[in-house]
């Protein structure tokens, strides 16, 4: 695991900022069926970690960019910490970006698990961007992607995960 500045992740994405890859992804890319609700129970929320690690994380790297955290109730001792045991000494407002290469599922879906545990904002997209993922702390997620496969493939474990839509999208 890499963690970057936002500077730094301008170099990872061929220049671009990453706030304009993020809005021309979220602008290109396929809204999979709606906004979904974020599970409250800490065991289904490490499931969908999971999940998500097996649908998005295959053969490229993919980030988790944290954009909003002290939202609600956290334990920011234990992100810190587990940063630390990777070396990274900075706070998290000066270094938000983490990267994953596809050999390190198991440090994704630990700070996926953080994100979903501390409902925190977060963007976590591949940087070929074929898929996009929006959590917010108001309890939701959708899921974006150019990828028939992975369109089709969420949705079906979302339902079987019995993950329910918030809202139908009509697009």
């Amino acid at each position: 695991m890499r963690i970057l500045t936002k500077e730094d992740a301008r170099e990872l994405l061929t220049g671009e900022t990453l706030d304009t890859f993020i809005a021309q992804l979220s602008g290109q890319l396929q809204l999979v069926k709606g906004a979904y609700s974020i599970p409250l129970e800490s065991g289904r929320q490490t499931a969908l970690s999971k999940l998500f690690a097996y649908l998005l994380h295959k053969d490229s790297d993919v980030c988790i960019y944290i954009t909003g955290w002290s939202i609600a109730t956290e334990h920011l001792d234990l992100f810190y910490g587990y940063r630390r045991s990777v070396g990274e000494k900075r706070l998290l407002i000066e270094a938000p970006i983490h990267v994953f290469e596809p050999t390190e599922k198991d440090a994704f879906i630990s700070v996926l698990c953080m994100v979903f545990y501390f409902f925190w904002d977060a963007w976590i997209f591949d940087v070929h961007g074929k898929s996009l993922l929006s959590i917010s702390h108001d309890g939701w997620l959708e899921i974006r992607t150019g990828d028939k496969q992975i369109f089709e493939d969420v949705a079906i474990e979302l339902e079987n995960y019995k993950i329910p839509l918030l809202g139908v999208s009509s697009v």
